[in-house]
């Protein structure tokens, strides 16, 4: 489990060491948490589009703080989960992301073939893949939500790469990397792995 004091000890020591907040995607939270979220949300969330976050992430927004400090430009806010698109058609757009998430996610092994096809036309890096070739997926669907479908979209890595949680079968409570192109790339069983190894990168930091 998380302790909000613990994190923030561990924010405040890297705050001290980088104070003009120069690390990557840092000026956006500047190691700072938001405030935690009321679990009654979260609990009329799933309930309304039929899906059930990994308890890690749960304890994490309700008792440490709904996003913030995080990898990157920092982790989104739960509570905007439901937040009005600014037009109609933005709406029905995030809509059915919102109901995507209780769909199941079946990603299939990117095969070096495709991988050298996708090194040519796209920004893919070939170089990382045949170091591990085993935690590159890739995943089509026909709604054009791309990286976002059946995914709980927690951040962004700038570019193209966001960082998700997965919320249904079999891979429930991993997280991913995810590109707009349809490749996945695996990065932590569980979102306190994927925090944790956050927190203990900005440790020797320090």
């Amino acid at each position: 489990m998380f302790q909000r004091k613990e994190v923030e000890r561990i924010l405040k020591q890297a705050q001290h060491m980088d104070p003009e907040y120069e690390m990557f995607g840092v000026s956006t939270h500047k190691y700072k948490l938001n405030p935690p979220i009321d679990q009654r949300f979260i609990h009329e969330v799933e309930k309304k589009y039929h899906f059930l976050l990994p308890e890690d992430y749960i304890q994490f927004i309700t008792e440490v703080g709904d996003g913030g400090a995080g990898p990157d430009y920092g982790i989104y806010p739960f509570g905007n989960f439901i937040r009005k698109g600014k037009t109609p058609r933005i709406e029905k757009s995030w809509e059915a992301y919102r109901c995507s998430l209780a769909k199941i996610f079946t990603p299939q092994p990117i095969l070096f073939d495709e991988a050298k096809w996708l090194a040519k036309y796209f920004e893919f890096d070939i170089g990382a893949y045949e170091k591990n070739p085993e935690k590159y997926f890739t995943y089509e669907n026909n709604n054009g939500l791309c990286d976002m479908d059946r995914f709980l979209v927690l951040g962004t890595r700038g570019c193209q790469w966001n960082f998700s949680l997965v919320t249904s079968d079999e891979r429930y409570g991993q997280v991913f990397d995810t590109d707009r192109g349809g490749v996945y790339r695996f990065a932590a069983y569980s979102f306190s792995e994927f925090y944790q190894s956050w927190l203990g990168d900005r440790k020797k930091f320090n």
